[in-house]
């Protein structure tokens, strides 16, 4: 075994169970916890060429969160399209309401946008509203690709925590 490996293999073997935590922490159904650190390890196996032991913890975290913010967009679209199914056999009424709630959702969204800062709201308004990915954010505000990516992260927590609290 390289020393690669024996790095990856004894971080593994001695972080598991935090990583498990972090990631349980931050889905919705605490048991595929497991599931997702293993797909972190694997992930992290199959670039064990790269990784020291200075820059494995960060590493290993930066890698879960990616996970976990994939496994909360896939879930997030599996339960809209299971909500549209459901509510595709309802009654007019029921419907209608979905719908002023939807507005409701949408009207509150665009009133948190608009009291961001101007390069944040620029950034966030061409990601979500124009189906703009970073980069290209980038190219057309003259910024730079991670300024985009903070702009954009920062943006999405905001709307996220201050809809939380409206719900």
């Amino acid at each position: 075994m390289t020393t690669y490996e024996q790095t990856l293999t004894d971080y593994y073997m001695a972080n598991r169970q935090a990583i498990c935590a972090y990631i349980a922490r931050r889905i919705p159904h605490a048991d595929q916890a497991e599931d997702l650190a293993q797909d972190v390890f694997i992930r992290l196996w199959n670039v064990r060429q790269t990784i020291c032991a200075e820059t494995i913890k960060s590493l290993t975290y930066t890698v879960a969160s990616n996970i976990v913010t994939d496994h909360l967009r896939r879930y997030m679209k599996r339960n809209a399209y299971t909500q549209y199914i459901m509510y595709a056999g309802e009654t007019k009424s029921e419907n209608t309401t979905a719908r002023v709630l939807a507005d409701d959702l949408a009207e509150t969204e665009l009133r948190i946008v608009t009291s961001m800062p101007e390069k944040r709201r620029k950034v966030y308004m061409l990601s979500r509203y124009e189906d703009m990915g970073v980069e290209k954010i980038a190219q057309e505000l003259n910024i730079s690709v991670r300024t985009a990516e903070t702009h954009l992260f920062w943006g999405r927590k905001t709307v996220r925590t201050t809809l939380k609290q409206c719900i």
